[in-house]
């Protein structure tokens, strides 16, 4: 039980520290926002915790910035591949992202 617990306060904290990341980068803190997306992906490395999809396109691996489309991130959809590919302005990293799993 007490494991349980305690990788459920893992992953609100990392949506909090993601979500302080966004805040932090649209008020112009970017020094701030890498450093609360680097602190999430250590939680999640330290206490072997996967992200969710939803969560790991919330930030970009290389530059550790937080991704908001139409700010610092290009977002485009596939209808081939039924994919969002993430592209991040800073470093050019590129991530997509199934958005349909289901088969015809």
């Amino acid at each position: 039980m007490q494991k349980f617990s305690l990788r459920q306060l893992v992953y609100e904290r990392i949506d909090r520290l993601l979500s302080l990341a966004e805040i932090a980068f649209r008020e112009g803190k970017s020094n701030y926002a890498k450093r609360y997306v680097f602190i999430a992906r250590k939680l999640s490395l330290r206490y072997n915790c996967r992200l969710p999809p939803r969560q790991k396109c919330r930030f970009c691996k290389i530059c550790c910035l937080p991704l908001i489309p139409g700010l610092n991130a290009k977002v485009r959809l596939s209808k081939r591949t039924r994919s969002a590919k993430y592209s991040c302005c800073g470093c050019g990293k590129t991530v997509a992202i199934k958005y349909c799993s289901s088969q015809k």
